[in-house]
């Protein structure tokens, strides 16, 4: 089975849930400057440099990955980063759908981290 098909009509979802989840570490603009930014132990990834620092080559499964946080494979960095896989699990109100639901908001928003690059 291959990733879930987001469609066009998604793109500002995907927004949307980067704002809500991903901004109040990484910035509106994804480069790591948001708001509790400074009060974190960790330096926060600056997300618009992924395709620069990976050869040019912007790694959506990685991100995907790092984004769901409940594999063991840490691609992201650090673990303290928030579980947004259990995070979004939790919210899914029909248990038959909650894998693919969860798939695609992670999928939207890794989509919108791809358009910050630069």
């Amino acid at each position: 089975m291959g990733q879930p098909t987001v469609y066009a009509a998604d793109a500002n979802q995907g927004k949307e849930m980067y704002v809500q989840y991903c901004s109040s570490c990484h910035g509106q603009d994804g480069k790591g400057n948001g708001s509790v930014s400074a009060f974190l132990k960790v330096k926060v990834p600056d997300l618009t440099l992924l395709k620069k620092n990976n050869k040019g080559i912007y790694a959506e499964d990685e991100v995907i990955v790092a984004i769901d946080g409940r594999r063991k494979l840490r691609s992201h960095g650090d673990p303290k980063m928030p579980v947004w896989g259990e995070s979004f699990s939790r919210e899914v109100k029909d248990p038959k759908s909650g894998e693919v639901t969860v798939d695609l908001k992670e999928k939207a928003i890794a989509e919108y981290v791809a358009t910050l690059q630069r």
